[in-house]
């Protein structure tokens, strides 16, 4: 007995080493590995890539794995139960939980086996996640028009860290290269920049913090919650230093500022892009660049519309203060 019990404690004082997948690892039991366009072609061939397509949702049927490089972070709290991965052509947001960093930090390869998790369209932003529970008659929510829910995400977090490991492998610790980020300037912006780069890791060199107002929306400024009633509020009209959110009295607020390429921005479709932080971002009371100041600005690029569809703007989700240079 002793010896087994010593035994037992000699594995636990030294674990043995992670497992490391591998293509062959999902291939030998039949499952196909895809590219991540493959499968967001999965949804749009279903809903299209207009409004129609927003709060939808496709759960995935069939035995198919992507595989990606992580290139967020949640370490300094601006993203929230959110992991991007990449691989090489297009990338996508996985619906998970807190603390993604820890294992899955930057660079990480992940197999993730899709079927069973749904693939969904918010504010034409698309994200795996957990799928929905059916409804009564066998059907799922939100697949007519008559029941289309502009607002809903259509997936949600996957719940648990069992459930995780369920559906999301990891490969070989890698780190982000050049390769994995696509740079862009004032001279390219127009040719390089599409929504096929949405979720992906864009560099913004060169661009203009802007203190202005576009489309009825005057940046900076930082959204208030009081009882579910959501305002817009300025820094300057508050008596306040103007920072990248708002973090005061253990209360926190998402921050919005605006960069552009733009001499004078009118719109957010294009050349203009909002940096929005959350007030529990560790830089969340960094001052901001001043107004003209010239920054560069690593980012995952995403987009954001009203709950139907209109008022397009893009966004950048930075993940780390360094990924902001002022210049």
């Amino acid at each position: 007995v002793g010896i087994v019990l010593a035994g037992c404690y000699n594995d636990f004082d030294n674990p043995a080493p992670a497992k490391v997948y591998t293509d062959k690892d999902f291939t030998e039991t039949g499952a196909e590995i895809i590219s991540i366009k493959d499968l967001k072609a999965k949804f749009y061939e279903k809903w299209g890539h207009d409004a129609n397509g927003l709060g939808r949702r496709v759960v995935i049927e069939d035995d198919v794995v992507i595989k990606g490089k992580v290139i967020s972070s949640d370490a300094e709290g601006n993203v929230y139960k959110s992991l991007y991965i990449y691989d090489g052509e297009q990338a996508i947001e996985l619906r998970l939980m807190n603390d993604n960093y820890v294992n899955y930090p930057l660079g990480q390869i992940v197999y993730v086996k899709a079927q069973g998790l749904s693939l969904a369209s918010y504010r034409y932003m698309l994200s795996l996640g957990a799928a929905p529970a059916l409804e009564p008659d066998g059907t799922f929510p939100n697949d007519t028009p008559s029941e289309h829910d502009f607002s809903a995400s259509g997936n949600s977090n996957i719940p648990t860290t069992e459930m995780v490991q369920q559906y999301v492998y990891r490969g070989e610790l890698d780190t982000i290269t050049e390769a994995d980020v696509t740079v862009v300037d004032k001279d390219n912006y127009k040719t390089v920049l599409n929504d096929d780069l949405l979720g992906c890791l864009i560099r913004f060199e060169g661009l203009r913090s802007s203190y202005t107002t576009v489309d009825s929306n005057t940046y900076p400024n930082y959204l208030e919650n009081v009882n579910g009633v959501y305002t817009n509020k300025y820094y300057q009209d508050e008596g306040l230093p103007i920072t990248w959110a708002y973090n005061y009295d253990n209360t926190k607020y998402y921050g919005s500022s605006l960069f552009t390429y733009e001499t004078t921005p009118t719109s957010l479709e294009s050349g203009s892009y909002v940096v929005r932080v959350s007030g529990y971002a560790r830089f969340a009371l960094k001052e901001l660049p001043a107004d003209n100041a010239m920054v560069n600005i690593t980012a995952i690029y995403t987009k954001y519309s009203s709950r139907t569809g209109g008022f397009i703007t893009y966004q950048l989700l930075v993940s780390s203060y360094k990924d902001i240079e002022e210049l």
